[in-house]
């Protein structure tokens, strides 16, 4: 009985290290990126468009220059592989998920919202149906998203408003609004599935690191009944007297078992909303 639970808090004790440290635990997926030339200084996260004009070249995007949107620029180091880097260039990002720049001119953005150009250089916004957009976007952005800047600004008609711009997760897929949308453009199948469960575009990391938890939490939970009872029959076997303790440290055993299945389903749920 001593060694069955022994086993027990053991297996318990790695099962919460795993929960506590798992969720915390993520990695920025890798990225490849590719060398252009600018005549003006781009924000890392800027939305850009190839320069019709010059080979090479790339410039802000915006509503006028969207047919030639190219992709998002990212920092050297945060690229798995960046081709042809140099001082006088800036590394663009044409596929994968990269941090970008984004507004609430159109709205506050939520996951799942396609992205598109908007009339300020470089900065992304919710796109309007048939919009040219860059991608899916994995995060929300409202103006109480932490690290916002609020900025105030006057439509043509002279009614000012306010802003949020700041940074969102943006899975890359350039389209249309209703193209992207509608047939999941830029959703891997971990995020598909996801979606499917949530209704919402929901980080590849989240989605891995949840079912990992799933299986991890599964296969020690498993362990732990099946030692408990194993452990109970060899105990009433050697010693029939011993049954009221043996079901006692059962009973122990299942509340440990309950409680770790609403850990890891807690974990799971923060993970995807």
């Amino acid at each position: 009985m001593r060694k069955l639970c022994t086993i027990s808090v053991l297996y318990g004790e790695l099962i919460v290290s795993l929960l506590v440290i798992v969720p915390i635990v993520s990695a920025a997926p890798a990225t490849i990126s590719h060398s252009y030339k600018s005549a003006t200084s781009l924000a890392s996260g800027s939305i850009v468009s190839l320069d019709p004009t010059r080979s090479g070249y790339v410039e802000s995007a915006n509503s006028s220059n969207a047919k030639q949107l190219l992709g998002v620029v990212v920092a050297s180091g945060n690229s798995l592989v960046a081709i042809n880097p140099d001082d006088s260039t800036v590394q663009v990002a044409t596929s994968d998920t990269v941090d970008t720049l984004v507004s609430t001119l159109n709205g506050p953005i939520t996951a799942g919202d396609a992205i598109s150009v908007s009339a300020f250089d470089g900065i992304g916004m919710k796109a309007i149906s048939g919009a040219r957009v860059i991608g899916l976007s994995q995060t929300a952005l409202t103006s109480s998203t932490s690290s916002v800047v609020m900025r105030q600004v006057t439509n043509k008609s002279g009614v000012r408003s306010q802003i949020a711009v700041g940074y969102v997760r943006l899975s890359m897929a350039i389209g249309s609004s209703s193209t992207a949308q509608n047939n999941g453009t830029g959703l891997n199948n971990l995020q598909k599935f996801a979606q499917s469960l949530t209704g919402r575009a929901i980080p590849t990391v989240r989605v891995a690191t949840s079912l990992g938890i799933a299986v991890v939490a599964f296969l020690i939970l498993t362990m732990l009944v099946y030692a408990s009872i194993y452990g109970g029959i060899i105990s009433v076997g050697r010693n029939p007297l011993a049954k009221n303790a043996i079901l006692q440290s059962v009973s122990y055993v299942l509340v440990m078992v309950f409680g770790m299945a609403s850990l890891a389903s807690f974990s799971i749920f923060l993970l995807l909303h």
